[in-house]
């Protein structure tokens, strides 16, 4: 996926789009990271392998429990939470 996503230019509203139909934009919003504060400090590459952890995820159920109120650290369960805390 990563291999494919590189090939093409994607851009930033696409991007955008893509992010915010996935659990990484609730995500953000749990780490308190807004979604303009993301797309300023991260860059094409950051936000593709994001993209392609987040849509690769064996721990959706997880996910969503801890979003809906469940008291568990993302860290023991996303691929992205110790990179996307570096923005907060």
């Amino acid at each position: 996926m990563i291999a494919n996503m590189k090939s093409l230019k994607i851009s930033r509203e696409e991007q955008e789009a893509m992010v915010q139909g996935m659990l990484l934009s609730n995500m953000l919003k749990h780490l308190n990271i807004s979604l303009d504060q993301y797309f300023n400090m991260t860059t094409d590459s950051d936000r593709r392998l994001h993209i392609s952890r987040c849509q690769s995820c064996s721990c959706v159920r997880e996910c969503v429990n801890m979003l809906m109120g469940d008291s568990v650290d993302p860290e023991t369960f996303c691929p992205n939470c110790a990179d996307l805390k570096r923005f907060m």
